[in-house]
This record gives structure tokens, sequence and C-alpha cells, in this order.
């Protein structure tokens, strides 16, 4: 019998945004650099600018795809730039699922459930956040 497992929803939309994020104007923030992760960073100060991306859940569509709802969130030191950077996570998102894949794994849909909206972070006080919710269906991998 196959084993169908669930992708790695995290992985894959930080390894997606890591690519789009720079090629649009926030240089730097990537994984790699440490100011795209799905924790903030722990540094003081802490960058200007940088991402969380979320795995809040999701469920089974079908017997291979699975529809997870991610908390993307864009943090910056200017409002604008933070507003900015979650819209360009969501815009990211969305582009990947229409050309079929989210960091490599087959997506068929993203689905924006709340566009990016000002919530202040009290942990991050130095810092602007704008957070949104969008929802992906992406195939299950065999083992």
């Amino acid at each position: 019998m196959e084993i169908l497992i669930p992708a790695d929803v995290e992985v894959a939309t930080l390894d997606e945004l890591s690519v789009v994020l720079p090629a649009h104007g926030f240089t730097g923030v990537t994984k790699d650099a440490g100011r795209l992760g799905t924790k903030i960073p722990t540094g003081t100060p802490k960058p200007p600018e940088f991402g969380r991306v979320l795995a809040s859940g999701g469920f089974s569509r079908d017997l291979v795809t699975d529809t997870w709802t991610l908390i993307l969130e864009g943090y910056a030191t200017s409002e604008q730039r933070a507003r900015d950077l979650c819209a360009l996570m969501v815009g990211g998102v969305g582009a990947a699922a229409r050309a079929g894949a989210l960091g490599g794994i087959p997506c068929y849909r993203a689905n924006t459930a709340s566009l990016p909206a000002n919530l202040p972070q009290p942990n991050v006080p130095t810092h602007f956040r704008f957070t949104a919710t969008i929802s992906v269906d992406l195939r299950r991998s065999t083992v």
C-alpha cells in the first residue's frame, strides 16, 4: 500500500518567498539570511525588515491533496514597508499557485482569506507588523 505524506507547507512557502521577496525590493529577506522563517529573529536589535510564515492547520481536500492555512507576517520599522512586505508575501504565494508549484511542491490553488492588516506585535515594539491569511492546496508525496 502506498503511503501519502502531507507536504511541509512552511518549508515550501519559505523556499518560494526566499526567491520572490529579494527580486521585488526586499533584499536580504530570505530564510538563509535569517530574515524569513517560522520564528521572530531573536537578536537585538531586530533586522529592519523580516517575515514570518506559520501553518495554522488545514484539512484533506481529497486523497492526494491537502488544503493548508498559512499566516503570513511582514515586519518593518516603517509601517508602509511592513504592509508592502506582507502584501508581496500574499502575492508571491498566489503567483506560485497560478504557476502550479509552491517551493517545488505541486500547488493547485491559493485562496486569500484575510488581506494584509495592521496588527501590532507587543513582543516587537520597534516594528510594525502586517498579517494576512491564505490557504493553499498542495499535493502529498509518497514515501
